[in-house]
């Protein structure tokens, strides 16, 4: 995915009331007939210079406020919290909507107004989306996402239509350019429905345990914690003790009988 940026700042005529007066004072003046041609010249270049220097006052204010604003805004956005699965990675990750629902309120707050939209297709096929980050001060930056089309599942098999393929490299190109402009963090939910159960090791007794039964199945120490994935066997949560146990026994039964 590859972005380009271009910088605008609006510009309102009515914006420019600092000089106003010393610019309406050289319209009149410009207009008396009376006034020698070089002077007047001399007049209406000072004229222009005055607009220009307002137009770029104006410019330098409204982008400042950006800056101002944007560090603001992203000192106050939240890590926003995963709530989808990827089946063929095994991972987590927000959505759009989970992104949209949790970071706009605070963009919007500081004045953020943020647009999207597609725009055919580079010459690699990877769609292009033109998006734009305007603030209410009047300062805007703009530029060009180009997404690889998600098209073809993990096994590089086309499993989406045309039109879904391109809803989905759409939504994929929103999701990230959102969170790489306004620098949003995803994460796990720490403090909610979704945290993760703390569960205690096993005590000591339930490490001797399954210590004997070990012993007893003719196992490896570092192969069973290897299949259990812990440093050691009292590093098995005591949800796990049960059905370690079963295993192991079951195995020991199984070289019995065999």
């Amino acid at each position: 995915m590859s972005a380009a940026l271009e910088i605008h700042t609006p510009t309102d005529p009515q914006a420019y009331s600092a000089d106003a007066p010393m610019i309406s004072m050289i319209e009149r003046i410009a207009m008396d007939p009376n006034i020698p041609l070089d002077r007047l010249e001399k007049m209406l270049d000072m004229k222009e210079r005055m607009e220009d220097r307002a137009r770029e006052d104006e410019e330098r204010q409204a982008k400042k406020a950006y800056f101002a604003a944007m560090s603001k805004c992203q000192s106050e956005l939240p890590v926003v919290i995963k709530n989808r699965g990827n089946d063929h990675t095994k991972s987590r990750y927000a959505d759009l909507a989970a992104i949209e629902e949790q970071a706009m309120p605070t963009i919007h707050k500081h004045g953020f107004a943020v647009s999207f939209q597609p725009d055919g297709y580079n010459n690699k096929g990877e769609l292009r989306i033109v998006w734009e980050i305007s603030h209410a001060e009047g300062h805007s930056r703009n530029g060009v996402g180009e997404i690889p089309v998600d098209g073809a599942g993990a096994q590089g098999k086309v499993n989406k239509t045309g039109t879904q393929a391109f809803g989905s490299t759409a939504t994929y190109g929103r999701r990230y350019l959102l969170c790489m402009l306004f620098n949003i963090s995803t994460g796990d939910d720490t403090d909610g429905n979704n945290q993760p159960v703390k569960r205690d090791p096993i005590n000591s007794a339930q490490r001797d345990e399954l210590l004997a039964l070990i012993d007893q199945a003719g196992m490896n120490i570092a192969v069973w914690c290897q299949f259990y994935k812990v440093n050691a066997v009292q590093d098995l949560t005591e949800d796990r003790f049960e059905g370690a146990k079963k295993k192991l026994t079951a195995t020991i039964e199984s070289r019995a009988n065999g």
